[in-house]
Protein backbone atom coordinates (compact mmCIF):
# COMPACT_ATOMS: atom_id res chain seq x y z
CA UNK A 1 0.00 0.00 0.00
CA UNK A 2 1.74 3.38 -1.15
CA UNK A 3 0.29 6.75 0.02
CA UNK A 4 0.78 10.61 -1.47
CA UNK A 5 1.83 13.60 0.57
CA UNK A 6 0.38 16.40 -1.48
CA UNK A 7 2.04 19.59 0.13
CA UNK A 8 4.93 19.84 1.70
CA UNK A 9 4.20 22.67 4.09
CA UNK A 10 3.87 22.35 8.49
CA UNK A 11 1.23 19.91 7.48
CA UNK A 12 2.92 18.24 4.71
CA UNK A 13 5.71 17.36 6.99
CA UNK A 14 3.93 16.51 10.23
CA UNK A 15 2.48 13.48 7.37
CA UNK A 16 5.47 12.47 6.79
CA UNK A 17 6.75 12.16 10.51
CA UNK A 18 3.41 10.34 10.84
CA UNK A 19 3.60 7.64 8.08
CA UNK A 20 7.24 6.98 8.80
CA UNK A 21 6.44 6.23 12.76
CA UNK A 22 3.91 3.52 10.97
CA UNK A 23 6.43 2.86 8.53
CA UNK A 24 4.21 3.50 5.94
CA UNK A 25 5.39 3.81 2.05
CA UNK A 26 4.73 7.56 0.78
CA UNK A 27 5.50 9.56 -2.01
CA UNK A 28 5.55 13.55 -1.55
CA UNK A 29 4.01 16.72 -4.17
CA UNK A 30 4.47 19.72 -3.81
CA UNK A 31 4.62 22.10 -6.78
CA UNK A 32 6.54 24.83 -5.42
CA UNK A 33 9.89 22.05 -4.89
CA UNK A 34 11.17 20.37 -8.22
CA UNK A 35 12.64 17.29 -6.13
CA UNK A 36 8.62 16.46 -5.02
CA UNK A 37 7.04 16.74 -8.45
CA UNK A 38 7.52 13.55 -10.07
CA UNK A 39 4.85 11.06 -8.79
CA UNK A 40 2.85 8.34 -10.40
CA UNK A 41 -0.60 8.70 -11.94
CA UNK A 42 -3.17 9.88 -8.60
CA UNK A 43 -4.98 6.90 -8.96
CA UNK A 44 -2.68 4.39 -8.16
CA UNK A 45 -2.26 5.55 -4.53
CA UNK A 46 -4.18 4.60 -1.83
CA UNK A 47 -4.60 7.56 0.21
CA UNK A 48 -3.30 10.73 -0.50
CA UNK A 49 -2.49 12.86 2.54
CA UNK A 50 -4.03 16.89 1.73
CA UNK A 51 -2.64 19.61 3.52
CA UNK A 52 -6.09 22.46 4.46
CA UNK A 53 -3.81 25.20 2.05
CA UNK A 54 -4.74 23.35 -1.17
CA UNK A 55 -6.94 24.89 -3.28
CA UNK A 56 -10.80 23.64 -3.10
CA UNK A 57 -10.81 23.05 -7.10
CA UNK A 58 -7.34 20.48 -6.42
CA UNK A 59 -9.28 19.16 -3.41
CA UNK A 60 -12.05 17.99 -4.97
CA UNK A 61 -9.99 16.75 -8.49
CA UNK A 62 -8.01 14.47 -5.61
CA UNK A 63 -11.00 13.29 -4.11
CA UNK A 64 -12.08 12.04 -7.03
CA UNK A 65 -8.99 10.11 -7.90
CA UNK A 66 -7.99 8.38 -4.44
CA UNK A 67 -8.99 8.24 -0.80
CA UNK A 68 -8.47 11.70 1.07
CA UNK A 69 -7.31 12.46 4.34
CA UNK A 70 -6.77 15.43 6.35
CA UNK A 71 -4.68 15.89 9.06
CA UNK A 72 -8.16 16.81 11.16
CA UNK A 73 -9.73 13.46 10.17
CA UNK A 74 -6.72 11.38 11.57
CA UNK A 75 -6.66 13.64 14.52
CA UNK A 76 -10.24 12.75 15.19
CA UNK A 77 -10.10 9.04 14.23
CA UNK A 78 -7.35 8.14 16.62
CA UNK A 79 -6.93 10.37 19.23
CA UNK A 80 -8.66 10.14 22.78
CA UNK A 81 -8.76 13.49 24.09
CA UNK A 82 -11.26 15.99 24.79
CA UNK A 83 -11.65 18.27 21.34
CA UNK A 84 -12.18 22.04 21.53
CA UNK A 85 -12.25 23.57 18.35
CA UNK A 86 -12.21 27.41 17.95
CA UNK A 87 -12.84 29.33 14.88
CA UNK A 88 -13.80 32.89 13.27
CA UNK A 89 -12.57 35.56 10.82
CA UNK A 90 -10.38 36.76 13.49
CA UNK A 91 -8.92 36.45 17.28
CA UNK A 92 -8.82 32.65 17.03
CA UNK A 93 -5.43 32.63 17.92
CA UNK A 94 -5.15 35.18 20.81
CA UNK A 95 -8.77 33.30 21.95
CA UNK A 96 -7.07 29.72 21.69
CA UNK A 97 -4.11 31.02 23.30
CA UNK A 98 -5.57 32.76 26.44
CA UNK A 99 -7.49 29.48 26.33
CA UNK A 100 -4.53 27.37 26.92
CA UNK A 101 -3.26 29.57 29.14
CA UNK A 102 -6.26 29.04 31.79
CA UNK A 103 -5.65 25.35 31.17
CA UNK A 104 -2.42 24.95 31.01
CA UNK A 105 -1.28 25.20 34.72
CA UNK A 106 -2.39 21.50 35.07
CA UNK A 107 -0.35 20.69 31.96
CA UNK A 108 -3.28 18.68 30.63
CA UNK A 109 -3.99 20.65 27.33
CA UNK A 110 -2.24 20.71 23.85
CA UNK A 111 -2.59 23.80 21.77
CA UNK A 112 -2.53 22.85 17.81
CA UNK A 113 -3.93 23.27 14.69
CA UNK A 114 -3.86 26.60 12.72
CA UNK A 115 -2.33 28.30 15.48
CA UNK A 116 1.17 26.26 13.58
CA UNK A 117 1.60 23.49 15.77
CA UNK A 118 1.11 19.84 14.07
CA UNK A 119 -2.72 17.73 15.02
CA UNK A 120 -0.32 14.84 14.22
CA UNK A 121 2.18 15.07 16.34
CA UNK A 122 -0.09 14.92 19.65
CA UNK A 123 -2.30 12.13 18.67
CA UNK A 124 -2.63 10.66 22.37
CA UNK A 125 0.29 12.49 24.13
CA UNK A 126 -1.01 12.28 27.45
CA UNK A 127 -3.42 15.34 27.87
CA UNK A 128 -6.85 15.16 28.33
CA UNK A 129 -7.56 18.24 26.54
CA UNK A 130 -6.90 19.45 23.00
CA UNK A 131 -7.32 23.08 22.00
CA UNK A 132 -7.77 23.61 18.09
CA UNK A 133 -7.66 26.00 16.15
CA UNK A 134 -9.76 25.83 12.90
CA UNK A 135 -9.40 27.71 9.30
CA UNK A 136 -12.14 27.83 6.99
CA UNK A 137 -9.66 25.28 4.80
CA UNK A 138 -9.86 23.26 7.52
CA UNK A 139 -13.45 23.19 8.19
CA UNK A 140 -14.21 22.75 4.30
CA UNK A 141 -12.24 19.59 3.80
CA UNK A 142 -13.32 18.06 6.98
CA UNK A 143 -15.05 15.11 6.39
CA UNK A 144 -17.07 14.64 9.58
CA UNK A 145 -17.24 17.20 12.59
CA UNK A 146 -16.06 14.63 16.03
CA UNK A 147 -15.59 17.95 18.05
CA UNK A 148 -16.72 17.91 21.58
CA UNK A 149 -16.69 21.49 21.93
CA UNK A 150 -17.45 24.01 19.17
CA UNK A 151 -16.45 27.85 19.75
CA UNK A 152 -17.70 30.39 16.67
CA UNK A 153 -16.25 33.64 17.82
CA UNK A 154 -17.40 35.96 14.33
CA UNK A 155 -17.53 35.76 10.79
CA UNK A 156 -16.87 38.72 8.70
CA UNK A 157 -15.90 38.49 4.90
CA UNK A 158 -12.37 36.94 4.41
CA UNK A 159 -10.84 34.04 1.94
CA UNK A 160 -13.44 35.14 -0.67
CA UNK A 161 -10.57 33.99 -3.21
CA UNK A 162 -10.96 30.30 -2.05
CA UNK A 163 -14.54 30.08 -0.93
CA UNK A 164 -16.04 32.63 -4.04
CA UNK A 165 -18.45 34.14 -2.08
CA UNK A 166 -19.49 35.14 1.61
CA UNK A 167 -22.33 32.93 1.74
CA UNK A 168 -20.00 30.00 1.69
CA UNK A 169 -17.46 30.94 3.35
CA UNK A 170 -20.43 31.70 6.29
CA UNK A 171 -21.68 28.13 5.85
CA UNK A 172 -18.41 26.62 6.12
CA UNK A 173 -17.54 28.65 9.28
CA UNK A 174 -20.76 27.68 10.88
CA UNK A 175 -19.71 23.71 10.16
CA UNK A 176 -18.62 24.11 13.80
CA UNK A 177 -22.05 24.94 15.06
CA UNK A 178 -22.27 20.86 14.37
CA UNK A 179 -20.04 19.65 17.15
CA UNK A 180 -21.22 17.71 19.89
CA UNK A 181 -21.95 21.02 22.11
CA UNK A 182 -21.23 24.31 20.64
CA UNK A 183 -20.83 28.30 21.90
CA UNK A 184 -20.87 31.59 19.76
CA UNK A 185 -18.04 34.13 22.36
CA UNK A 186 -15.15 35.43 22.36
CA UNK A 187 -14.29 35.31 25.81
CA UNK A 188 -12.23 32.34 27.24
CA UNK A 189 -13.00 32.57 31.05
CA UNK A 190 -16.48 32.08 29.45
CA UNK A 191 -15.32 29.04 27.40
CA UNK A 192 -13.45 27.60 30.20
CA UNK A 193 -16.22 26.90 32.42
CA UNK A 194 -18.60 25.96 29.47
CA UNK A 195 -16.13 22.99 29.31
CA UNK A 196 -15.08 22.33 32.77
CA UNK A 197 -18.01 23.23 35.18
CA UNK A 198 -15.65 25.51 36.86
CA UNK A 199 -14.67 29.20 37.34
CA UNK A 200 -10.87 30.14 36.22
CA UNK A 201 -9.14 32.12 38.28
CA UNK A 202 -8.24 35.34 36.61
CA UNK A 203 -4.50 36.62 35.25
CA UNK A 204 -3.28 38.43 33.09
CA UNK A 205 -2.72 37.15 29.90
CA UNK A 206 0.45 36.70 27.39
CA UNK A 207 -0.16 37.54 23.85
CA UNK A 208 1.36 36.29 20.55
CA UNK A 209 3.27 38.35 18.70
CA UNK A 210 2.02 40.74 15.88
CA UNK A 211 -1.35 40.45 16.97
CA UNK A 212 -2.25 44.51 18.60
CA UNK A 213 1.66 43.84 20.02
CA UNK A 214 2.32 46.98 21.94
CA UNK A 215 6.04 47.64 21.29
CA UNK A 216 5.87 50.59 23.30
CA UNK A 217 3.62 53.14 24.35
CA UNK A 218 3.67 54.76 21.04
CA UNK A 219 3.99 52.24 18.48
CA UNK A 220 1.78 49.01 17.89
CA UNK A 221 2.67 46.07 15.83
CA UNK A 222 -0.96 44.67 14.22
CA UNK A 223 0.99 42.61 11.10
CA UNK A 224 -1.62 39.54 11.93
CA UNK A 225 -4.19 41.96 10.42
CA UNK A 226 -5.00 40.63 7.10
CA UNK A 227 -8.55 41.88 6.16
CA UNK A 228 -10.21 44.57 6.66
CA UNK A 229 -12.61 43.37 9.60
CA UNK A 230 -9.34 43.09 11.62
CA UNK A 231 -8.02 46.44 10.79
CA UNK A 232 -11.26 48.25 11.57
CA UNK A 233 -11.12 46.30 15.24
CA UNK A 234 -7.49 47.73 15.29
CA UNK A 235 -8.44 51.11 14.49
CA UNK A 236 -11.20 50.93 17.38
CA UNK A 237 -8.40 49.94 20.20
CA UNK A 238 -6.04 52.23 19.16
CA UNK A 239 -8.95 54.74 18.94
CA UNK A 240 -9.42 54.21 22.78
CA UNK A 241 -5.33 53.31 23.50
CA UNK A 242 -4.00 56.14 22.54
CA UNK A 243 -6.56 58.55 23.91
CA UNK A 244 -8.05 59.92 21.30
CA UNK A 245 -4.03 61.60 20.47
CA UNK A 246 -2.95 62.03 16.76
CA UNK A 247 -1.90 58.56 15.30
CA UNK A 248 -0.54 57.23 12.27
CA UNK A 249 -1.99 53.98 10.14
CA UNK A 250 0.33 51.84 8.48
CA UNK A 251 -1.28 49.74 5.95
CA UNK A 252 0.31 47.61 3.10
CA UNK A 253 -0.22 44.22 1.22
CA UNK A 254 -2.28 42.88 -1.57
CA UNK A 255 -6.11 43.62 -1.41
CA UNK A 256 -7.01 41.73 -3.73
CA UNK A 257 -8.56 39.05 -1.41
CA UNK A 258 -10.54 41.89 0.15
CA UNK A 259 -11.81 42.21 -3.86
CA UNK A 260 -10.04 45.80 -3.91
CA UNK A 261 -13.60 46.97 -1.59
CA UNK A 262 -13.81 50.52 -1.10
CA UNK A 263 -12.95 51.44 2.98
CA UNK A 264 -13.36 54.37 5.40
CA UNK A 265 -10.67 54.98 7.96
CA UNK A 266 -11.68 57.62 10.31
CA UNK A 267 -9.67 57.84 13.41
CA UNK A 268 -5.73 58.58 12.13
CA UNK A 269 -4.65 61.75 11.63
CA UNK A 270 -2.52 59.91 8.45
CA UNK A 271 -2.68 56.75 6.64
CA UNK A 272 0.54 55.80 5.16
CA UNK A 273 0.16 53.32 2.52
CA UNK A 274 3.30 51.59 1.81
CA UNK A 275 4.88 48.38 -0.06
CA UNK A 276 4.34 46.75 -4.03
CA UNK A 277 0.65 46.81 -3.71
CA UNK A 278 0.57 50.55 -2.68
CA UNK A 279 -1.63 51.65 -5.53
CA UNK A 280 -4.25 49.24 -5.65
CA UNK A 281 -4.73 49.99 -1.93
CA UNK A 282 -4.65 53.79 -2.35
CA UNK A 283 -7.51 53.29 -4.84
CA UNK A 284 -9.62 51.32 -1.83
CA UNK A 285 -8.70 53.52 1.12
CA UNK A 286 -10.81 56.67 1.35
CA UNK A 287 -9.14 58.91 4.02
CA UNK A 288 -8.78 62.70 3.39
CA UNK A 289 -4.54 62.94 4.27
CA UNK A 290 -3.08 59.21 2.96
CA UNK A 291 0.30 59.36 1.59
CA UNK A 292 1.97 56.66 -0.75
CA UNK A 293 5.34 55.21 0.27
CA UNK A 294 7.96 52.97 -1.73
CA UNK A 295 8.12 50.35 1.30
CA UNK A 296 7.69 50.43 5.04
CA UNK A 297 11.39 52.07 5.89
CA UNK A 298 10.59 55.11 3.78
CA UNK A 299 6.82 55.04 5.53
CA UNK A 300 8.83 55.25 8.88
CA UNK A 301 11.35 57.69 7.87
CA UNK A 302 8.54 60.00 7.30
CA UNK A 303 7.36 59.69 10.36
CA UNK A 304 10.56 59.99 12.04
CA UNK A 305 11.48 63.42 10.14
CA UNK A 306 7.86 65.27 11.89
CA UNK A 307 8.76 67.74 14.46
CA UNK A 308 6.68 65.44 17.33
CA UNK A 309 6.92 62.01 16.86
CA UNK A 310 3.33 59.84 16.45
CA UNK A 311 2.20 57.31 17.98
CA UNK A 312 1.95 54.45 15.23
CA UNK A 313 -0.49 51.49 14.21
CA UNK A 314 0.95 49.21 12.08
CA UNK A 315 -2.22 47.78 10.94
CA UNK A 316 -1.65 46.39 7.46
CA UNK A 317 -5.37 45.03 6.65
CA UNK A 318 -3.96 42.86 3.92
CA UNK A 319 -2.41 39.64 3.12
CA UNK A 320 1.47 40.53 2.51
CA UNK A 321 1.55 39.72 -1.03
CA UNK A 322 4.70 40.07 -2.92
CA UNK A 323 5.80 42.39 0.10
CA UNK A 324 6.48 39.49 2.16
CA UNK A 325 6.20 35.39 2.54
CA UNK A 326 3.56 36.11 5.54
CA UNK A 327 2.61 37.85 8.75
CA UNK A 328 5.19 36.71 10.48
CA UNK A 329 8.29 38.09 8.34
CA UNK A 330 6.25 41.18 7.72
CA UNK A 331 6.02 41.95 11.75
CA UNK A 332 9.64 40.92 12.48
CA UNK A 333 10.75 43.30 9.99
CA UNK A 334 8.37 46.23 11.36
CA UNK A 335 10.31 45.72 14.76
CA UNK A 336 13.57 45.60 13.42
CA UNK A 337 12.79 48.70 11.53
CA UNK A 338 11.16 50.19 14.66
CA UNK A 339 14.27 49.47 16.73
CA UNK A 340 16.57 50.85 13.76
CA UNK A 341 15.10 54.26 13.49
CA UNK A 342 13.80 54.91 16.74
CA UNK A 343 15.28 53.25 19.15
CA UNK A 344 12.44 51.73 20.72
Amino acid sequence: MKSLIYGYGITGKSFERYLQKKNLEFDIFDSNISKFKNIEPLEEYDYIYCSPGVPRSVFKLLKSKSNILTDLDIFFREDTSIKIGITGTNRKSTTCFHLYQLFKSQNIVNLIGNIGNPMLDSINNGKKYSIIELSSFQLDKMSVNELDFGILLNIAEDHLDYHGSFEDYKRIKKKVLNSKKFLKTEDPYEIFEWITGSKAQNQTFKDLPYRYQKISNSIINDSKSTNMHSLQYAIELANKGFQNKNYVLITCGNPEKERFSKVSLDGPEEVLICGNHRKEISECIQNTNKKIFLNLRKALDHIKQQKNIKNILFSPGYPSGSDYRNFEERGKNFNLLVEEIFNE
